[in-house]
């Protein structure tokens, strides 16, 4: 089975390692969606190479670059922008996993809106958890979403809690 993944930050750094990863493994895993702030040059790369189905950037004057950009080159690929892109991204039907790397409270009400939306989320954004826990725990277990840590000292502490 291919797992479909939405990357949302896709420009970062953590963004960039995971395309890397799952692109090492097209057998199991598929890009379905990528999204980031403003970066139109790294995008534009990144949706040449792995051909996901939607973007999303979050300045839309980004977005409307981004669309020029893509023009002929791939005109399948839609275009979302704004801050509620990034939602309806991490909550589309066709991802079952959510790569939360977007930095900071930006990052908050796409994460909610993949933990309502019952994704398998590997979380980088340590930033959620510290201002916003409870509501963002609370809203995995109640929509049945899969919470793990991304990042190499979160996921560190996590296989060293009991239990897994």
């Amino acid at each position: 089975m291919t797992r479909g993944v939405t990357i949302l930050g896709s420009t970062g750094s953590i963004g960039q390692s995971t395309l890397d990863v799952l692109s090492r493994h097209p057998e199991r895993f598929r890009v379905v969606a990528l999204a980031a702030h403003r970066n139109v040059d790294l995008m534009l790369a990144q949706c040449r190479q792995y051909q996901p189905r939607r973007v999303a950037m979050a300045d839309p004057e980004a977005a409307r670059a981004l669309r020029t950009g893509l023009g002929a080159l791939a005109p399948s690929i839609e275009v979302l922008e704004g801050a509620t892109a990034l939602d309806e991204l991490a909550a589309h039907s066709e991802s079952d996993t959510v790569v939360a790397a977007i930095v900071g409270a930006a990052g908050l009400p796409s994460l909610l809106a993949a933990a309502t939306a019952s994704k398998r989320i590997l979380l980088a954004n340590k930033e959620a958890l510290v201002m916003a826990g409870p509501l963002f725990l609370a809203a995995a277990k109640a929509g049945g979403a899969q919470v793990l840590p991304l990042d190499s000292e979160h996921n560190a502490v996590f296989q060293c809690l009991p239990g897994g």
